[in-house]
């Protein structure tokens, strides 16, 4: 081995990661928590990329592993009780739940369960698995699609009607729900 050589190897084991040539995994974006606020409303949610073929797997139910797995993807905190569809939800700290397509093909459904725990959502991790709680309510959702394609997951709180609208966009899926005061 020449004096350069080993001055390369060295040099490279010596250098902090960041100065270093980026690996694969080092590209990856990555998933951290993200939140948006909007009067009494708060959410909190991973910035997971999209994934089409995962979505189109719940969206359309069946036997694979998304088909059947139950994908908690933010957090809400509300300040004050809100209405959504009707139903009452008071002030809490609550777990937004996407359950797959039924095997009956009903549709995928959206549920909002009170949690005890302060926070669910993991950085860094797509497969949080969904918190035990109480749910609130739970009804059919239907994503719209969109002409812009996010590259990851967003979601907004904009004044509503008579709230906070939540607007959740996934790729090109977009749903948007009321919470009204």
């Amino acid at each position: 081995m020449t004096l350069s050589a080993a001055l390369v190897i060295f040099l490279g084991s010596w250098l902090p990661r960041a100065a270093q040539e980026p690996t694969g995994e080092e590209k990856k974006p990555a998933l951290t928590i993200q939140s948006a606020t909007a009067d009494r409303v708060t959410v909190h949610y991973l910035k997971i990329p999209w994934g089409p073929n995962t979505f189109a797997a719940m969206q359309k139910g069946g036997d694979s592993f998304y088909a059947r797995r139950t994908w908690p993807f933010a957090r809400l905190e509300l300040k004050a009780p809100v209405s959504l569809e009707g139903k009452k939800i008071p002030a809490g700290n609550y777990a937004l739940v996407l359950h797959p397509n039924t095997p009956d093909d009903q549709g995928m459904s959206l549920e909002v369960l009170k949690i005890r725990v302060a926070e669910f959502l993991e950085a860094g991790n797509v497969m949080t698995p969904t918190p035990s709680g109480e749910s609130q309510w739970r009804g059919p959702v239907r994503f719209d699609l969109t002409a812009l394609t996010s590259p990851h997951l967003t979601i907004e709180l904009a004044p509503g009607k008579a709230g906070v609208s939540l607007i959740v966009q996934y790729g090109d899926n977009r749903l948007v729900k009321e919470l009204a005061f």
